[in-house]
């Protein structure tokens, strides 16, 4: 385990609350991330862990609350802090989110074509350093529809690695994948986390890559953080919905009569 229990926290959130219309997705979320932590958000189909980290990464705007990364508050910003904030942080898609159009050298290159002013030859040096870091050397001249499923996923973390962010945001990163490419893209988050000293958050329900790759996990209910908590302690606790998550339990919730007839009559 990784990041100082006693460390200083680089994302901090506070009360945070979303609505998607007159829906509420988040509840009072509040979460605090250390420097040097891999931090995973769990949870079931709904439950809001996307929604987080879509704001994690600033990419929507909360109905109230507050989100701090590496000191500030991204919900007042304005647009060229944004931008200057967006340098500090790399995002690794699910799905890997190439574009199909370019090579993966180019598609590694693009965020420092949109934030710095590097000579090509540069860009394509610091490219190739990437591709070795995540053992995908010589693959810079392929399109992205010549590589498997795990080398997409490779690249994409190549790319999201490739300013030397301060905070890595992965989504699903092994969703899809076979047992073994699962394990060696665990393998290469760790190696990651050590070799740059970056705060990674990873939303993910693949439960085994969880358990390899988390410091701590926080667990998403219904837009409720229900626990946050060691792979051990998330493991022990006595929480019914937390070990239904874990245990691949579904659950059937009855429905009280009135609201069911109030929705069935597009009331709600």
């Amino acid at each position: 385990m990784s990041g100082d229990p006693n460390g200083e926290y680089v994302i901090e959130v506070e009360n945070l609350v979303t609505h998607y219309g007159d829906r509420q997705i988040l509840k009072n979320v509040n979460l605090r991330i250390r420097r040097g932590e891999i931090m995973v958000i769990m949870g079931g189909s709904g439950s809001g862990k996307t929604t987080l980290l879509r704001h994690l990464m600033a990419l929507e705007k909360a109905t109230s609350g507050s989100i701090k990364l590496l000191g500030s508050d991204v919900t007042q910003l304005n647009e060229i802090e944004l931008y200057a904030m967006c340098r500090k942080i790399g995002v690794s898609f699910q799905g890997g989110a190439l574009l199909s159009s370019l090579t993966v050298g180019e598609n590694i290159t693009l965020p420092l074509r949109e934030h710095t002013d590097l000579d090509q030859t540069v860009m394509d040096i610091m490219a190739r350093m990437k591709l070795e870091v995540v053992n995908l050397a010589g693959f810079e001249n392929l399109m992205p529809s010549e590589l498997s499923g795990g080398m997409l996923k490779r690249a994409a973390l190549a790319r999201a690695i490739i300013t030397d962010p301060a905070l890595l945001f992965c989504d699903e990163p092994s969703a899809g994948l076979d047992p073994v490419v699962s394990s060696a893209l665990d393998e290469l988050i760790l190696r990651l986390r050590d070799a740059m000293d970056m705060t990674i958050v990873v939303v993910t329900h693949e439960l085994d890559s969880a358990f390899r790759i988390a410091d701590r996990i926080t667990v998403l209910d219904q837009g409720a953080i229900l626990t946050v908590g060691t792979v051990e302690e998330v493991k022990n606790s006595d929480n019914e919905r937390i070990q239904n998550l874990l245990n691949r339990k579904f659950e059937v919730e009855e429905p009280d009569p009135e609201e069911y007839l109030a929705r069935l009559m597009g009331h709600t």
